[in-house]
């Protein structure tokens, strides 16, 4: 199975899980521990050491206002609306938002811009993600 891409493609908001192509984003629980994975946003830019990618779990710092330290932090997964609706636990997809468990609560983004793994970038912004 792939877990990571380098093509993208427009997404329309009504898409479902299923009509999701593989190739649009990373499967980060099989990754591997030390990995960093940085994530642009349309505000920010998180990046998330991980220790325990099979869970999610690692080390976060971002640029803004909610994580501007290194913190504990669970990766949930990617959601196209929000809290209380569908997520596709572990992956992080290009035009989704990402759910971050986090001290003091849930973080969920803006929705992921550009993606990159140890420094090297795996897609730039898809058309109509934004």
């Amino acid at each position: 199975m792939n877990t990571v891409s380098t093509t993208s493609q427009p997404r329309r908001h009504e898409q479902t899980f299923a009509d999701l192509p593989i190739d649009d984003g990373v499967d980060t629980r099989n990754l591997n521990p030390g990995d960093l994975v940085s994530i642009r946003t349309l505000n920010s830019v998180y990046n998330l050491r991980l220790d325990e990618p099979e869970r999610g779990r690692g080390l976060a710092c971002g640029d803004g206002r909610f994580i501007n330290h290194e913190a504990s932090a669970n990766l949930i997964g990617a959601t196209l609306s929000g809290r209380g609706s569908m997520v596709k636990v572990g992956w992080v997809l290009l035009g989704f938002k990402l759910v971050l468990s986090i001290p003091g609560g849930e973080l969920l983004t803006s929705r992921v811009q550009g993606i990159s793994i140890n420094g090297k970038p795996l897609m730039a912004a898809a058309p109509g993600t934004h």
